[in-house]
């Protein structure tokens, strides 16, 4: 991966307005993936939207580092759900249009 896809660690936490260890926390509980290229720490572009994400809840609502993969989990598992409602409420209408 070239350094064309990647921002560096530092750059986003000076950004972000948080510390390098709120990173390193969230590669530790596997919510995100660091690259290390000439002793420089990135993360991908493809993963800023979900670590923006993990920076609002830690900043916004004072969610602690340690329980953002609880949030997340929660989070994936009601969007899951919602697709299932909205699946199974297109089965039902079209089985009541019959």
């Amino acid at each position: 991966m070239t350094t064309n896809q990647l921002i560096s660690i530092r750059d986003f936490c000076v950004y972000s307005h948080v510390e390098t260890t709120f990173i390193t926390h969230l590669e530790e509980r596997g919510l995100i993936q660091t690259t290390i290229i000439e002793q420089t720490s990135y993360v991908s572009y493809a993963q800023l939207p979900r670590l923006e994400k993990y920076v609002r809840l830690h900043q916004d609502l004072a969610i602690h580092p340690d329980d953002l993969d609880v949030v997340n989990d929660l989070t994936e598992r009601m969007e899951d759900l919602q697709q299932e409602l909205t699946s199974l409420r297109n089965r039902l209408l079209f089985y009541e249009s019959r």
